[in-house]
């Protein structure tokens, strides 16, 4: 088992099934001639010959004589710590003129590409979101009603413990007090028909996603355009404001647009 796996990595790094075999036959007992190395490897006779040419072309086996007068060729391999060294020097070249050249290709990217990614579903969407909370560095914007909130209590949670700044708003009531900066959206029928199924979260600054989960297509929008992002941190932030005013001046505020503020939000 441990010769086949020999052979398979020998294989990677350019060597044939029958020079793999040759070299290591010659490692176990050399030198050898011709015939031994057939009956030695278990290379058919016809290639030993032709396979040998190959590896002392790349100085991995080479000549010797046996000192007799009919001066038959004998053959010894390369010692398996200098085959080594210069496989990893190989190795090193090749990722050397890999990392520049790929290098070369990326400097050619359209920078102002985003990504755009479309996911279904309602479970996929929150697993999504979650590994985008995990992956959290610095802060989090995040507008969404109770139920999703639950789901993802964990994930933010764990950001918010280690360092990570969140600022939330629900469009209702959460079960328990979060430890973060939470704001309560106001509830009535146009906050309940207009945010239904909705949820926008920023990550980093960098990320949006988007979840649309009322009705039978449920799906979410995950982007890193700039455009996308400063917008929805923006209506997040906005929808705080206004949501604190609502709060802080309701009566004021009912006097003049009406007790759901229907003056107000039935304009368009």
């Amino acid at each position: 088992m441990k010769t086949n796996s020999v052979l398979t990595t020998l294989k990677k790094y350019g060597f044939t099934e029958y020079e793999a075999k040759i070299y290591i036959a010659l490692l176990q007992r050399h030198p050898l001639n011709g015939n031994e190395i057939a009956n030695q490897s278990g290379v058919p006779n016809a290639k030993v010959y032709e396979t040998l040419k190959r590896l002392i072309d790349r100085h991995v086996i080479f000549n010797v004589a046996d000192g007799s007068s009919s001066n038959k060729k004998l053959y010894t391999p390369l010692p398996y710590d200098e085959l080594l060294v210069a496989m990893e020097t190989e190795f090193e070249e090749d990722h050397k003129l890999l990392n520049s050249y790929f290098k070369s290709l990326s400097t050619n990217n359209n920078v102002g590409w985003s990504e755009l990614y479309h996911i279904s579903g309602y479970a996929a969407s929150l697993e999504a979101l979650r590994e985008m909370i995990s992956g959290s560095s610095t802060n989090i914007y995040i507008s969404c009603w109770a139920e999703e909130m639950g789901h993802l209590k964990t994930e933010l949670s764990e950001a918010h413990e280690r360092g990570v700044k969140i600022v939330s708003i629900t469009f209702d009531k959460t079960e328990a007090r979060l430890p973060w900066q939470h704001y309560k959206h106001h509830e009535g029928p146009f906050s309940d028909q207009r945010h239904l199924g909705e949820l926008s979260c920023v990550v980093d600054d960098q990320r949006v996603f988007i979840l649309h989960s009322a009705g039978d297509d449920t799906h979410a929008v995950i982007s890193s355009h700039t455009a996308l992002v400063r917008t929805t941190v923006n209506y997040i932030r906005h929808d705080i404001y206004i949501n604190q005013v609502v709060q802080d001046f309701p009566e004021e505020l009912g006097k003049i647009y009406g007790e759901q503020f229907e003056k107000l939000l039935d304009r368009f």
